[in-house]
């Protein structure tokens, strides 16, 4: 075949042009290549023979080694796995290689306060409450205070002095679940008016986003105790339409409003927590006899920096001080301008720093 084809290209070298002639003398080669290759194949070189035999075992021992490798770390995650959904540790927490082969640095840029002992006692030592001043404040104390706490009290059947377990879940899933969306509205409100109006916002998105985050790590700490079943799951989905919208009319037309309405609603949440935590600590109560042994969920160590030993008791404390910083943070909101600079920046710098040195004393005693 090699041959007749140099004849055919030497023929029409004769009788064609060399462009012609250019590109069938192209297309030869790949057949003479071929030829040569099949020619190797079938007198190999004993040297050549030698190396490919060293390269295969060479390409054995790594098939080898990295299947080993995916077998423990396979057995790493499953001895990682927790009871519940989603179970599995942060991906930064476990031994697996990131799938870009990329070191794993990422950190929460919204880290929340962790608490100490001394600051959560010092917050329940007294529980301040605003004192309505202007028709909107008072408009708010009425909707939260009368309205929204008293018809949620009777909706979920809370007994104050000594509620069941039962009720108070359900009641921390829907509370969770509507604290998270105040806070997010008024970050997304902010974020469009300033790219509406093209100019800063001082700061307040960050804390409003930092609000609604620590909102919804609050709920999915109590989903990891309690269950949300067809009727809550419908109850949750129904209030978020309803305050989406209602949330976002209030803010487009008094931003001052909403930020009341916000730190009245946290002031509840904080008795709420309070109540519990009393609740808990009371002999003879629902709650000391169903809550007092059960051990803190691994998502809420993690988030607040706990002790590996701490107990829901001290998730419960945690929760109370993170509502009363909202109270605090919303009710200074409604007495500021829109565009006075957010207090809260560098305490929130504060808290990463804080939060990130800790993690860091945790890593060094672990190695």
């Amino acid at each position: 075949r090699h041959n007749t084809t140099d004849m055919i290209t030497a023929y029409l070298l004769r009788c064609t042009t060399r462009p012609a002639a250019f590109f069938l003398r192209s297309c030869s080669r790949p057949f003479a290549h071929r030829h040569a290759a099949l020619s190797i194949m079938a007198h190999p070189d004993p040297r050549h023979q030698e190396n490919d035999d060293k390269r295969d075992e060479n390409a054995q021992k790594v098939w080898l080694n990295e299947t080993s490798e995916t077998a423990v770390q396979e057995t790493a995650v499953q001895e990682e796995m927790r009871e519940g959904d989603r179970s599995m540790m942060h991906f930064r927490t476990t031994p697996q290689r990131h799938p870009l082969n990329v070191p794993k640095t990422w950190k929460n840029p919204m880290q929340n306060h962790v608490w100490n002992t001394e600051e959560i006692e010092e917050r329940m030592k007294a529980l301040p409450t605003h004192t309505p001043e202007t028709w909107t404040d008072k408009a708010m104390h009425f909707l939260v205070k009368r309205v929204l706490y008293n018809g949620f009290n009777w909706i979920t059947g809370f007994d104050k002095t000594n509620p069941t377990a039962r009720s108070c879940a359900w009641r921390l899933i829907i509370l969770e679940s509507v604290a998270g969306v105040p806070g997010m509205v008024a970050a997304g409100m902010r974020h469009f008016r300033s790219l509406r109006t093209l100019r800063r916002d001082y700061g307040w998105i960050h804390t409003l986003l930092e609000e609604a985050e620590n909102e919804r790590m609050h709920l999915l700490v109590c989903l990891k105790m309690f269950g949300a079943g067809i009727f809550t799951r419908t109850m949750v989905i129904s209030a978020q339409y309803s305050m989406v919208g209602f949330l976002s009319l209030t803010y487009l037309v008094n931003p001052k409003a909403l930020h009341r309405f916000v730190g009245y609603l946290e002031e509840t949440a904080s008795q709420t927590y309070f109540d519990l935590i009393k609740c808990t600590e009371t002999p003879g109560t629902h709650l000391h006899r169903e809550w007092n042994n059960l051990k803190a969920p691994t998502l809420a160590i993690n988030y607040w920096k706990m002790k590996e030993d701490a107990m829901w008791i001290d998730v419960l404390k945690n929760l109370f001080a993170d509502e009363t910083n909202h109270r605090d943070v919303n009710h200074t909101f409604a007495m500021m301008k829109n565009d006075d600079p957010n207090p809260y920046v560098h305490k929130h710098l504060e808290d990463a720093a804080k939060a990130w040195r800790l993690e860091g004393n945790d890593s060094q005693k672990k190695k």
